[in-house]
């Protein structure tokens, strides 16, 4: 299932605010305790990809905006190396009592899902000739493109934060780090960043307060559970965030994280039994049916003078699909009035056949050649995205234009 451009920017912010737990929290731990916590992360992001047969990974992230919740979610992800197997659930919660779930399992052969209160198993079979990920294969970050140049610049904006953690061995042999920071303990680089990121990540965002003064970091609590093998079986972070909206009312954001490696060598995956189940076959390579010939939009917001305004709608026209190809037209309109805010309206016509190649080319409003990608949605939607950079057969990233939305719902006559 694709995310939409919401959650995504939810779970970039939740991301962002995790990073700033671990490298303020890790780098007071500079010298022999910020090295050892470093070589546990990295031992133990090692095993998950080569030497755990299998294990279970679970988290919590809950947010909150001056003590009421805004998200929360919760995963639990199995994973099998040996056998190539996985299994994720993953539950979300919004401020509005919108709850929404999703279930997939994955092997070599096959992949099934189910979303929410649908009573419908989608399942894909895959030819033994694609060149497909495996199901349970886990991605190192510390082998990432550019991950040691971040490492580098972590250590020098935070490396000052030396002074604050305790190190005690565990009971079982391990070790047990716990450390906190208040306000005036952060140096102002931190808060610099900080503030800068906060803004980049939130914009646009609809469901969250739109932080826009007086950025900084008014606590971090963060503890770290390593075991006598040497890895880490427990983490926790809670962060807190603090700013004004344009209207200068004060928002502290208070984002807690848990995550927690358990059930190694003893995690259990079997595919669901679905006998009797409501089951839909969709097809390996985008899962795109003739069911998905037709008109999708949605609306092109921006935030004017502290209100939501409607300045125009896009436009998704599926006009076939022929086996795995999906061929259609792109367009945008802006309402007068509203030109110089949007002035670049793309429109184009597109070919999506992922057997050959994993994006579309297009060309946009500026004359420049982008990739994207289509997917299907929920019931009902479809999922576009653009000006897609592809970084290597398994990963990418997009880079939106402004007030982009690519969660596309279908237009019924």
């Amino acid at each position: 299932m694709k995310l939409s451009k919401k959650v995504i920017t939810v779970l970039s912010f939740t991301i962002g605010a995790c990073l700033f737990v671990s490298t303020a929290f890790a780098d007071t731990l500079l010298g022999s305790g910020y090295d050892r916590l470093k070589d546990s992360a990295k031992n133990t992001a090692a095993l998950m990809e080569k030497d755990l047969n299998n294990y279970t990974v679970e988290a919590l992230y809950t947010l909150k905006d001056n003590n009421q919740t805004l998200l929360q979610a919760s995963m639990i992800k199995k994973m099998d190396t040996a056998k190539q197997t996985s299994e994720d659930n993953t539950v979300t919660k919004k401020a509005n009592g919108e709850t929404t779930s999703n279930y997939t399992y994955s092997d070599n052969k096959l992949s099934v899902r189910k979303s929410g209160m649908e009573d419908t198993y989608y399942v894909t079979e895959y030819p033994a000739n694609v060149n497909r990920k495996g199901p349970a294969q886990f991605d190192n970050p510390f082998k990432e493109k550019g991950a040691a140049e971040i490492e580098k610049i972590v250590d020098a904006v935070v490396g000052s934060l030396k002074d604050y953690v305790q190190v005690e061995e565990g009971n079982d042999g391990g070790k047990v780090y716990a450390g906190s920071l208040s306000e005036t303990q952060v140096p102002a680089v931190v808060n610099a960043v900080s503030s800068f990121g906060i803004k980049q990540m939130l914009n646009d965002e609809r469901d969250l307060p739109e932080i826009e003064s007086d950025i900084f970091v008014k606590k971090v609590v963060g503890t770290a559970v390593e075991n006598k093998a040497g890895y880490l079986e427990n983490v926790t972070g809670d962060i807190t965030l603090s700013g004004k909206d344009k209207n200068g009312v004060q928002h502290d954001l208070n984002l807690n994280v848990i995550v927690k490696l358990s059930e190694i060598g003893n995690t259990k995956i079997a595919m669901p039994d679905l006998t009797g189940a409501n089951v839909e076959k969709v097809s390996y390579s985008g899962g795109f049916s003739s069911k998905y010939v037709g008109t999708y939009k949605n609306d092109i917001i921006m935030d004017k003078d502290g209100k939501f305004v409607k300045i125009g709608e896009r436009t998704v026209e599926i006009t076939s699909i022929d086996g795995d190809k999906v061929t259609g037209k792109y367009s945008e309109t802006v309402y007068p009035g509203f030109e110089s805010e949007y002035p670049n309206k793309d429109a184009f016509d597109f070919a999506y056949n992922p057997v050959s190649s994993t994006t579309f080319t297009y060309t946009d409003a500026k004359g420049e050649q982008k990739n994207g990608m289509i997917h299907p949605n929920s019931a009902g939607k479809v999922y576009f995205e653009m000006g897609i950079e592809v970084i290597d057969k398994n990963s990418y990233k997009s880079s939106s234009k402004p007030y982009y939305d690519g969660e596309f719902r279908r237009i019924f006559e």
